[in-house]
């Protein structure tokens, strides 16, 4: 009961100001509909007299034609634009304009009459194909074309003027109209202003937020009506999105998991193998062997048992779910685990080169930074063919108190088109079935939230390099626990 007493109470409120800016509309097109009516027959009184204008010009234009080359074709052009010319005359006679207008037409079509009278007399009098015709008669023909033309012009000119005078009028009225709308509807807005106004510039804020990747709930203002209901269904659909990305981004995770487990596989088979020679060599030798030479096989278990710990270790780090927290972490050793946990999946051919300074620390969420990069050095592998390289280096930024990573291959580049939809969620250049389209998203996705960006440089058959803008300290958005507020 109560959410329909709010939801009303919001339609009660936007239903007062449209109806106080639609009587204010209507009242201004009632007074203004007869002006308006004048200004529509005036616009097209002045279409035909431009066309009247534009037909003389080509009367005109074939006259010279005739007058100096003598053909057929010009004379015929001429006659059939006279034609037009006295056709339209008529339509624009029939339209009950004033005097004035009335007269001049009256003017034009005595001219069009002479004129078409003495171009008949010239071509009885001129030879078929000379180019010399009466001076005299010529003459008088150019007269009254130009004749023609100055009153057309004139005819132009003057509805013009009447529609600018009409068109003035119209303005005043506006003008006065405009202010009376203005005066009924600005009281109500500024008090709907807390009520409406400000909680969709909160809404529109933090829908810029969520473009970028940051899902931050919304203060709700107690507006008493539907403006606070969707805020409340806001802070919801935030809460869910923000799940949804949680989800997003562990699915990729075990996909980068799958691809990772071959590699994983082939790392773990060396220290086995080591293992079981040492132990055969130790159980071969137990009863007559030399104890020194067991003590060392033993050894040789205990540390091959901890590098296959090590490789399960990270795989399991990197798989396990766990909540958004910034720590100071070195980025020279976290960017060493990456590479070596997908180093077995890229080609032997490609080498991976890291030239990272030991003496940067930087505030991150080392799982997700760890995604990332190995997200960097699959797309970077499957980008080269053959023999290439993909490099890591990192410096940092005084001036802007960030560290800027660049990974950068010798792949085929990136075109124009593709650079500029690279981050979309599900857009990948890939054949069907062989990439989902998230994984650059993701990254896109964990680096912002980082309060960091990425960049793309490249050029087709040149390589690429992303740049990663991570800051040096933690933003204010950040709390003390490096937890996003």
């Amino acid at each position: 009961m109560k959410r329909k007493i709010l939801s009303f109470s919001l339609r009660y409120k936007v239903l007062i100001i449209l109806g106080c800016y639609i009587f204010s509309i209507i009242t201004m097109f009632v007074v203004s509909q007869e002006d308006l009516n004048t200004a529509k027959e005036k616009l097209e009184i002045v279409e035909l007299a431009y066309s009247l204008n534009s037909i003389i010009l080509e009367v005109r234009r074939y006259e010279k034609n005739y007058l100096l080359y003598g053909t057929q074709e010009a004379l015929q052009e001429n006659t059939r634009q006279l034609a037009l010319v006295f056709s339209t005359i008529e339509t624009i006679s029939g339209r009950g304009t004033k005097f004035k207008v009335n007269s001049m037409l009256i003017r034009v079509n005595n001219l069009t009459l002479a004129y078409q009278a003495n171009m008949k007399l010239l071509t009885e009098r001129s030879s078929p194909n000379s180019q010399i015709v009466l001076g005299a008669l010529a003459d008088e023909l150019r007269y009254q074309g130009q004749e023609m033309t100055e009153i057309s012009g004139k005819l132009v000119s003057f509805e013009h003027n009447q529609i600018r005078i009409i068109l003035d009028e119209l303005v005043k009225r506006f003008m006065v109209w405009s202010l009376v709308a203005i005066a009924v509807g600005i009281f109500v807005p500024l008090i709907m202003s807390f009520r409406i106004f400000k909680p969709l510039r909160i809404i529109k804020e933090a829908t810029e937020d969520i473009a970028l990747g940051r899902f931050s709930e919304i203060e709700v203002l107690d507006t008493r009506d539907e403006m606070q209901q969707v805020m409340e269904a806001f802070n919801i659909m935030v809460k869910e999105l923000g799940r949804r990305q949680d989800q997003l981004v562990q699915s990729q995770k075990l996909s980068s998991i799958g691809t990772l487990t071959a590699g994983i596989a082939h790392q773990l088979n060396n220290p086995l193998n080591n293992i079981s020679t040492s132990c055969q060599i130790a159980v071969d030798d137990f009863d007559t062997g030399d104890p020194e030479l067991i003590k060392q096989m033993l050894e040789n278990i205990e540390q091959e048992t901890f590098r296959a710990r090590d490789v399960v270790k990270g795989l399991l780090e990197f798989s396990r779910v766990k909540e958004f927290k910034l720590h100071p972490a070195n980025l020279q050793n976290v960017v060493d685990v990456s590479v070596k946990l997908v180093k077995s999946h890229v080609p032997s051919a490609i080498s991976i080169l890291v030239d990272i300074p030991e003496n940067i620390f930087l505030p991150m969420d080392v799982q997700r930074i760890q995604e990332v990069l190995i997200i960097m050095i699959i797309n970077a592998s499957q980008a080269i063919e053959g023999e290439g390289r993909i490099s890591f280096s990192a410096f940092i930024n005084k001036e802007k108190e960030e560290a800027v990573i660049e990974i950068s291959d010798t792949g085929m580049g990136i075109s124009d088109e593709v650079r500029d939809r690279l981050f979309d969620p599900f857009y990948t250049t890939k054949e069907e079935g062989q990439g989902t389209g998230l994984g650059l998203s993701i990254a896109y996705g964990i680096i912002q939230k980082h309060n960091g960006e990425i960049v793309v440089e490249s050029e087709v058959g040149r390589g690429a390099s992303f740049f990663i803008h991570l800051p040096l300290y933690e933003k204010q958005s950040l709390d003390h626990h490096g937890e996003l507020s």
